[in-house]
Parts: structure tokens; sequence; C-alpha cells
């Protein structure tokens, strides 16, 4: 499988990438990762010695640029991980969950 792990730099993102890397039916794991406060790629460090790792900065939102990355790496699963871990904020600015669809 190709997978997609959205939110792969976050805490919960980066762990489950380490646990899943080396699994023998993961041929290639892209990590998809805007790098906001809460994300830290260097979490995704031991990833970076796979030749089966890749590593995307981009907006999930951005879904033109989204789309382009799932055709070039032949995604077939995806673990959607990212989110907003401070959810209130949503309460002020709601539209900024779609500003880029």
């Amino acid at each position: 499988m190709n997978l997609l792990v959205t939110g792969g730099a976050g805490f919960i993102g980066s762990n489950l990438i380490q646990h899943i890397i080396e699994r023998p039916e993961v041929h290639r794991l892209v990590n998809l990762d805007c790098l906001t406060y809460a994300a830290h790629l260097e979490n995704s460090s031991l990833s970076l010695t796979t030749r089966k790792y890749g590593f995307e900065q981009a907006d999930l939102r951005d879904k033109q640029r989204t789309c382009d990355l799932v055709q070039r790496h032949a995604i077939t699963h995806v673990m959607h991980l990212a989110a907003e871990s401070h959810v209130d904020r949503l309460n002020h600015r709601p539209g900024d969950l779609f500003t880029r669809m």
C-alpha cells in the first residue's frame, strides 16, 4: 500500500509513523503536514532513514495540491490525523476550515 498520513508531524501522527513505517505491506508512506505550532518534523526523524518515507509540507485544505500529491505518489490509503488541537479557535474563525477549498 502507498499510505498518506495527514498530520504526521504531530504527536500522534509521528508516533504512528514510527510504529508502522517498517511494516512489509507499507510500500510508500507520505507524511503530509503544514507544520503549524503543534507540529515538529523532528518527531519523524527516524523515518528519514528509510527510502519508503516521504514528507510533503502542504495545507490539506489546498485541494489542488493535495490531489496532485495523491496522484504523484499513487496513494492507495489515507490515515487522516491532521486536526486543530485547540478546537475553541474555530469558534472565533469557523471559516478557516474552508478557506482553501
